[in-house]
């Protein structure tokens, strides 16, 4: 990832392991975004349940529909939430940041064909199983024995596991589009999540940020 990730990394590591656990704000702000990921990706996947598909990448996707479920369900429950309701704006925010960027609205406004809108979809939805890693953002140190960081350890696993049939699928299927096309898709998808995420890292443990 970019310079920034790096800076954002070094900041939280510092951030950690100084308060030695993830507060409710920042688990607030965590889950909300993955939460928004996984509603992008469930969102469209439930169209696709019914759509006509092979029957390879129809079950895939039927798996990952219901994974993407149980993972934003596993996060809501294992989170600490804030009582602060300004946590909840600046999270609403930078996820209606994320819709926008990555037009998930396009996706569900109507039905996808075999086409590169369909690859497109693919593409992204990659960028939102592979991008977003938190973990190893954490001090090394620092002990995943708390309901939350089990928890988002748990997704970040899962995430990884769905991503390699992911890169299956997007290897398989051209959609008439050549090589370059098709990995021009994949990296334009990318950059758009990978700028919510780094908005997401900007925003946690924000008294260390004002310090810089």
């Amino acid at each position: 990832m970019s310079t920034d990730y790096d800076q954002q990394r070094r900041r939280l590591h510092k951030c950690f392991s100084q308060d030695g656990l993830v507060g409710a704000d920042d688990q607030t702000r965590i889950t909300l975004f993955i939460q928004s990921l996984k509603a992008i990706n469930s969102g469209i996947l439930a169209k696709l349940e019914f759509q006509p598909l092979d029957w390879a990448p129809w079950k895939f996707l039927h798996t990952q529909y219901y994974r993407e479920l149980e993972m934003a369900t596993l996060m809501g429950r294992a989170t600490s939430w804030s009582t602060n309701p300004v946590v909840y704006l600046e999270a609403s925010n930078l996820n209606l940041g994320l819709w926008n960027r990555t037009q998930a609205w396009d996706y569900l406004q109507a039905p996808l064909a075999a086409d590169e809108r369909f690859y497109r979809y693919l593409a992204m939805s990659h960028a939102l199983l592979s991008v977003v890693r938190l973990i190893p953002l954490l001090p090394p140190s620092m002990p995943l024995d708390t309901p939350f960081l089990q928890a988002l350890h748990d997704v970040e696993e899962e995430n990884g596991r769905q991503i390699q049939l992911q890169i299956r699928l997007l290897k398989e299927l051209d959609m008439g589009m050549d090589r370059k096309q098709r990995e021009a898709l994949v990296e334009e998808e990318r950059e758009r999540v990978e700028a919510s995420y780094l908005e997401l890292l900007a925003s946690l443990c924000p008294e260390q940020a004002e310090q810089g």
